[in-house]
């Protein structure tokens, strides 16, 4: 039960109270946060904004004859190579964490000297713990969403039973191990030079092991248990990873309400709605006013599973360069109330327009109807 601040009456003696005979204070909670953008930061600076990232195609050969007379050029014709396609990735997204703490009269509320430091150790770590909750969740949705809108169509996965005489397990090991052959063959594709899949249509090649494949919490799990040939050479299947499966869905691009009962409008961007703070990938109010462009209609209100029509996302492990501008801790203590003002201040590109056109951003259709 909330502590209401009342101490008990002792039960011998009225006038005198039972004490607190002790205090814990928890930790933050939050451990580590393990998302498909922790491999993606790359340098930044502490004073500079733009990166560059330059790409090139491949030239053109000719016949040749051992004479100077081919007719397309001679010693004195330009041949340039193509034209080169440069793209810059800005820093321009600067958020800042501010908390009081205060060193005198709050200390009073506590037992002695170790409580109150213990409490006040937990609240300053909660400006890093904040700024992972922020990268975590602002990241992830926000690759996602962009992976959704910017991906190309690699290929279709049939995942539906050929046939009524499979009984339900039958089903979940088909469905399994068609999901693996058919991310293999598809990938293997991209191995043959082509034009096709890449943003800046410059002849590329890639090779299964340049991507994470990325399917919604749930999926994996029924893969790993119901595949066979899984459980004994996983080490020669594709690499799958999983994200939680609030973080897939579409921008929505113009204001509106949410539902009276929302259950798929979520929060794109860290603001306050009705009085409570919320993340990227949260839940929004019911009937809550938004603008544009800062939530999202997720895909699922709940966590999907092998029978159902999921994405499956290949985003090349260099895409998506996440830069980070600074992170500076900063404090001022005010003489006059006798408390410190602590800032953690940290800035970084917006990952949804981060998207590098040299690689490939490749998606699948999936396609989950049993035979009847």
């Amino acid at each position: 039960m909330a502590f209401d601040g009342q101490l008990l009456t002792n039960e011998v003696f009225a006038s005198l109270y039972n004490q607190i005979i002790s205090l814990q204070v928890f930790p933050s909670g939050i451990g580590t946060l393990n998302g498909i953008y922790g491999t993606r930061k790359v340098d930044g600076t502490l004073y500079g904004d733009t990166k560059l990232y330059i790409s090139t195609d491949v030239l053109q050969s000719y016949e040749w004859d051992g004479t100077d007379t081919p007719g397309s050029y001679n010693l004195l014709t330009i041949k340039r190579p193509p034209a080169p396609v440069e793209q810059a990735i800005v820093m321009d997204t600067f958020r800042q964490i501010p908390l009081t703490v205060d060193e005198y009269l709050t200390k009073r509320a506590f037992m002695d000297e170790g409580s109150f430091g213990s409490f006040n150790g937990v609240i300053l770590s909660w400006l890093q713990k904040t700024k992972e909750v922020y990268e975590h969740t602002t990241y992830t949705t926000r690759i996602l969403v962009s992976t959704l809108a910017n991906s190309t169509l690699l290929g279709t996965i049939a995942l539906g039973a050929p046939t009524t005489t499979l009984i339900d397990l039958d089903k979940k090991i088909y469905k399994a191990q068609e999901l693996y052959r058919n991310i293999e063959d598809h990938m293997k594709e991209i191995e043959e030079p082509s034009r096709d899949y890449n943003d800046n249509s410059f002849l590329r090649n890639y090779k299964m092991s340049d991507f994470d494949i990325i399917v919604p919490l749930g999926i994996l799990s029924g893969v790993t248990k119901f595949d066979v040939p899984f459980l004994y050479g996983p080490d020669e299947k594709a690499k799958i990873k999983e994200v939680h499966w609030k973080y897939f869905g579409t921008i929505i691009a113009g204001a509106s309400t949410t539902p009276s009962t929302n259950t798929v409008v979520r929060a794109l961007v860290e603001k306050v709605y009705d009085g409570d703070n919320y993340f990227p990938g949260d839940l929004l109010p019911d009937s809550q006013a938004y603008l544009a462009n800062e939530t999202y209609t997720a895909t699922y209100t709940a966590k999907p599973d092998l029978d159902d029509v999921f994405p499956v996302y290949a985003i090349h492990k260099q895409d998506f360069p996440i830069m980070s501008a600074f992170s500076v801790g900063t404090s001022f203590f005010n003489a006059r109330r006798l408390d410190m003002n602590h800032y953690l201040t940290f800035g970084h590109n917006d990952p949804y327009d981060a998207h590098i056109g040299e690689h490939a951003l490749l998606k699948f259709t999936i396609t989950n109807t049993d035979a009847t």
